[in-house]
């Protein structure tokens, strides 16, 4: 068949590579770079990644059998937590005792003894609900009430984490339902503040290793194409691009965010209409800099993930986080280099480098319920789905679900052998 993948992200390149070995496969992208959120930039000869940093064997079978295909150099990171609340008035990080304790008052302040309680009460209990089905259809800020939970652990731990881990506004993690968030921070051993249990990995050299590679791989893939529409007559995709040309194809993959391709399609039906309306997005902008100004006041308290937030449960915007990428991807080097998600405060602009605008999806329950019904609408007219978005938003999600369909047209990887976890196993969450 002749089939294209308009979108070069994880979803798109990963269906691409599965469908090239038995299909005539055009990979389209409308920007001038392939890779999406595997985004490199050097700053001064040396690679920093700001999309997509770092991954794990447990919880990224299909990467990790992607990347030893290819031959991505990997190594060694960390998955270490920091906290900074309110202009770092309480600043603390989850690597050991000593550190929940970096600043000394903390011993001092009831409030903040009793959250570090609760969150080993939340570590214990949430699972427990969890596998009891008791979290089912409830939303993250009903459950902690109804557990009675203080506002410390919600507004000071629970809300600011999982807001800067899914670039949403940090009022708005209330919504959020409560299983998949007890699901995803259980799988990636989160409830207890660390990532201790996995062994974390980045890629040598910047994510941009691995979509060379894969991009060589592949037979055609064209940048710089932007469709514009999509029409089905006859049930045959037809493509109309912006400088005017048109291409048909078999079959097209829409690896694109879900808004992106409902809007693409001309000849939309009302249930496509529906199902992909449930899910959104949200604008996120990435600073790579070197202003130390946007880290922990407290020099130990720095880790890799450094959520800075004022605490507010009320907040309209994705709480702050800054990785530190000299710890993250092992950058040996004096500089400090830090990317910034959503920045509250505007780095010195001497010290930026590099500023990037990205796109999450926003998970509600909406968005969850569409994942369920998404299957009804695949390969409509010969146009299917696939991105992260429908699985938690990470690169495991997105290489799943562009896999999924390749398997859905009767292609699997060569690199999945019988033995390899299944690529329609169950969620496998994972954290870009």
């Amino acid at each position: 068949m002749k089939i294209a993948i308009i979108g070069s992200g994880i979803s798109g390149m990963g269906a691409a590579l599965a469908l090239s070995e038995a299909h005539e496969v055009t990979l389209i992208e409308a920007a001038e770079r392939f890779g999406g959120h595997a985004n490199t930039v050097e700053v001064d000869g040396t690679p920093v990644d700001t999309g997509f940093i770092v991954y794990n064997h447990d919880n990224y079978p299909n990467l990790t059998g992607l990347f030893a295909h290819l031959d991505v150099p990997t190594k060694e990171s960390d998955m270490s937590f920091g906290m900074s609340m309110n202009g770092g008035s309480t600043e603390y990080a989850c690597d050991n005792l000593w550190k929940i304790f970096a600043q000394p008052t903390n011993l001092l302040r009831p409030t903040f003894r009793k959250g570090v309680r609760e969150i080993l009460r939340f570590h214990e209990e949430a699972p427990v609900d969890l596998e009891a089905g008791r979290l089912r259809g409830v939303s993250l800020g009903s459950y902690l009430k109804r557990k009675e939970y203080s506002d410390w652990l919600r507004d000071s731990f629970l809300l600011p984490m999982g807001g800067a881990i899914w670039s949403t506004p940090v009022g708005d993690m209330l919504d959020f339902p409560a299983e998949n968030f007890v699901n995803f921070f259980r799988n990636h051993e989160l409830l207890n503040g660390n990532g201790a249990g996995k062994r974390w990995r980045t890629v040598d050299g910047g994510s941009r290793e691995y979509v060379r590679r894969l991009i060589g791989a592949l037979p055609l893939a064209v940048a710089g194409a932007n469709v514009v529409e999509i029409t089905r007559p006859a049930g045959r995709p037809h493509l109309r691009f912006a400088d005017g040309s048109e291409a048909a194809f078999d079959q097209v993959v829409l690896a694109t965010h879900a808004p992106q391709a409902r809007a693409l399609l001309a000849d939309i039906d009302p249930q496509e209409r529906s199902i992909l309306g449930a899910f959104g997005t949200s604008s996120n902008r990435a600073v790579l800099h070197s202003d130390p100004a946007l880290m922990p006041r407290r020099r130990r308290v720095w880790s890799s993930w450094n959520f800075l937030s004022d605490g507010a449960r009320d907040g309209t915007r994705p709480a702050p986080i800054t990785y530190w990428m000299n710890r993250l991807q092992g950058i040996d080097r004096a500089q400090p280099l830090f990317v910034s998600l959503n920045p509250g405060v505007e780095p010195d602009p001497a010290l930026v480098h590099a500023t990037f605008d990205y796109a999450h999806p926003l998970f509600t329950q909406a968005a969850f319920d569409g994942q369920r019904d998404i299957d009804a609408i695949q390969g409509r007219g010969g146009v299917w789905y696939a991105g992260a978005w429908l699985g938690y938003g990470f690169h495991e999600d997105g290489l799943r679900a562009g896999l999924r369909v390749a398997a859905a047209m009767g292609a699997q990887p060569a690199w999945r052998g019988e033995d390899a976890t299944p690529i329609l196993s169950p969620m496998t969450q994972a954290a870009e």
